[in-house]
């Protein structure tokens, strides 16, 4: 067994002590496979709001506008918090693409997944974000079609989120990116990586004027059946998101 492949198995077992052995197949009524890929529209090309603005107006919110945010809105949201920043030369002459959220080693320690509700200009399904090197191309690839309520329900210790929240992120560590460069006790970093792009989501969404709230109580056996996670992916917090109420 690699290093790596060590490393792995052993954070495998520290999160199966952490999270107990699972009690149920993830609900996914509501839900059919699906594929295909959904374009995001071009990001809002600035946020003319002040951060001391922003950061005095943050909070965490558990009630959302009626109406979803809309396909822009959500596009708007993933580029500026979490989307690319600034390109860097590294040591080897290579360039690197840094992002908005820093991560250490500036890897792309985090992958985000995205479940709508049916009821916008988003079709209802839970999807895998994909961002390029471009900040105006981002897409949405579909693992399920349909309402995911269901199975957010399923997966929640709060399941009340999965019928006030229109669209939920979910976060998910990578450990395959990771690993390669540091070594197991980096699987703390991972969290703090997550963190950091959590308060990204609050102050674009705050300046955005959309709500949202950090969930991390969750099953994380279910979140990895809902996802079709590898064994070198964990989910590590949800973001419920929706326009700001009235």
């Amino acid at each position: 067994m690699s290093d790596t492949a060590d490393a792995i198995s052993r954070i495998q077992r520290i999160q199966d002590l952490l999270n107990g052995p699972p009690n149920r197949e993830a609900v996914l009524d509501g839900l059919s496979a699906g594929t295909g890929r959904i374009a995001l529209p071009r990001a809002r090309p600035d946020i003319p709001v002040g951060l001391g603005q922003i950061l005095a107006a943050r909070k965490s919110r558990y009630r959302f506008h009626a109406d979803p945010p809309d396909a822009r809105e959500l596009s708007s949201l993933l580029r500026w918090a979490l989307g690319p920043q600034r390109t860097v030369r590294l040591p080897t002459g290579a360039e690197h693409r840094m992002r908005m959220a820093p991560s250490a080693g500036g890897l792309p320690s985090l992958a985000v997944y995205v479940a709508v509700r049916p009821g916008g200009d988003l079709p209802g399904g839970v999807f895998r974000h994909e961002a390029d090197d471009d900040p105006d191309v981002q897409h949405l690839e579909t693992l399920w079609s349909g309402d995911p309520t269901a199975a957010l329900r399923s997966v929640l210790a709060q399941p009340d989120f999965a019928e006030r929240a229109p669209i939920t992120l979910l976060l998910v560590a990578r450990l395959d990116t990771t690993l390669v460069k540091y070594p197991i006790r980096h699987y703390r970093t991972l969290h703090v990586d997550s963190g950091i792009a959590v308060q990204n989501l609050y102050l674009v969404a705050t300046a955005l004027d959309l709500a949202g709230c950090a969930v991390t109580g969750f099953d994380d056996h279910l979140i990895t059946q809902l996802l079709r996670l590898p064994d070198t992916m964990f989910p590590t917090a949800l973001f419920p998101l929706g326009r700001r109420p009235a």
